[in-house]
């Protein structure tokens, strides 16, 4: 990271020790699940010593690991809120275009073939999301495919479908799509603006 002042060690050490909380606490609800949280602390651990990524790209991919934690164990937003899951469909692939984008930087020096990889490694990133997705809920009995709501009514039954499993991952491919696009244009324009920049 390029930014690793006191305080903003001491904020990612207390977001790290929160997900090894919901790590333990969830370990005691549905220990499967409890597999996603350690997942990405390990990841966020592992980026953060080995990785040379700008502070904003780490904190957004932070947001985006507490937006799955919240909204899957803490608030069960994916289970009051149908689009909630689109939105972290949308969000993610802005947040881990970037990531890869700075990875990768030094080893492509071609800036557009750069970002057009970036988005290459996303959506294949994407892919492998929906296969998981699909073998913890075949083998696990989790809700990851589908959109489900859970109500008063629905404590005995489990939680209601809203959307079928195979439209919810076309939709979570589409929006990981436009995420991707939204990146690749941001990123096309910051550098034709640089290049502009260069030229004066």
């Amino acid at each position: 990271m390029d930014v690793k002042s006191r305080w903003v060690r001491y904020l990612i050490y207390l977001i790290w020790l929160f997900f090894l909380f919901s790590i333990i606490y969830d370990l005691f609800v549905l220990p499967t699940r409890a597999i996603f949280w350690v997942s990405e602390l390990i990841f966020a651990v592992i980026i953060y010593y080995k990785c040379k990524i700008p502070a904003w790209v780490y904190f957004s991919i932070l947001a985006l690991f507490l937006a799955n934690l919240f909204g899957e164990l803490f608030l069960g937003l994916f289970y009051i809120f149908p689009i909630f899951d689109k939105f972290i469909h949308l969000f993610a692939p802005i947040a881990l275009c970037s990531f890869f984008y700075f990875i990768f930087e030094k080893k492509i020096p071609n800036k557009k073939i750069l970002i057009l990889f970036s988005v290459a490694m996303l959506l294949s990133c994407g892919l492998v999301w929906e296969l998981i997705e699909h073998f913890f809920d075949y083998y696990f009995n989790t809700f990851l495919q589908g959109v489900h709501l859970l109500g008063v009514e629905t404590y005995e039954t489990g939680p209601i479908e809203v959307m079928s499993r195979l439209d919810d991952t076309i939709y979570d491919m589409f929006f990981n799509f436009i995420g991707s696009i939204f990146f690749a244009v941001g990123a096309l324009f910051a550098l034709h603006k640089k290049d502009k920049k260069k030229k004066i």
